[in-house]
């Protein structure tokens, strides 16, 4: 018995989501956020390029031969990423919020994924969205065009992230990657 690719990547979207409610549930909110219009629409850009991914690509087979390998790949891609992006959200807790959000009392994170990369959120949704884009071909553009988003986003926070902690952020940094642990 085989279990479908898609299914598994479906679930796993399905999972960060519930996770993501439930633990803001347990922590709240936290923060000032501003939601910009194309903040909103990074967001409904990432739900439809799910959508679209899991109920229109079945027919595609980009890979060739490799199309089973390359679903095998997506599949595990997605289900690291998503318990990376847990893993870093847990460790968060109270201190987490939403892209961009002031925090009054920040805390400097370094524990937990934190150690590896100083944007672990960011580099498990990349991974969840490479991995979706290896089952669902038909998600690879708008899913590249979000990581790419999420490059720039944390690359805005590392300038925030400075500013709030001159001291302790520069050495944070040489001790951490940016986004891939320990190359990146």
């Amino acid at each position: 018995m085989t279990i479908d690719p898609s299914l598994i990547v479906g679930l796993c979207w399905v999972a960060f989501l519930v996770a993501w409610a439930i633990l803001a549930a347990i922590h709240g909110r936290s923060g000032k956020r501003s939601s910009s219009a194309g903040a909103v629409g990074l967001r409904l850009l990432l739900v439809a390029t799910v959508y679209l991914g899991i109920f229109y690509s079945d027919s595609l087979r980009p890979f060739g031969d490799f199309t089973d390998s390359a679903a095998t790949a997506g599949v595990m891609l997605c289900i690291v990423g998503l318990q990376f992006a847990v893993w870093a959200r847990v460790t968060l807790g109270r201190s987490w919020g939403m892209p961009m959000t002031l925090h009054e009392n920040p805390e400097l994170v370094t524990g937990g994924p934190y150690r590896y990369v100083r944007h672990p959120i960011y580099t498990g949704l990349s991974a969840m969205l490479i991995g979706t884009s290896l089952v669902f071909p038909l998600a690879a553009a708008p899913c590249l065009g979000l990581v790419a988003y999420s490059a720039f986003a944390a690359r805005r926070e590392e300038r925030d992230m400075e500013q709030r902690f001159p001291d302790m952020y520069p050495q944070y940094k040489r001790h951490s990657k940016f986004l891939v642990p320990f190359l990146l």
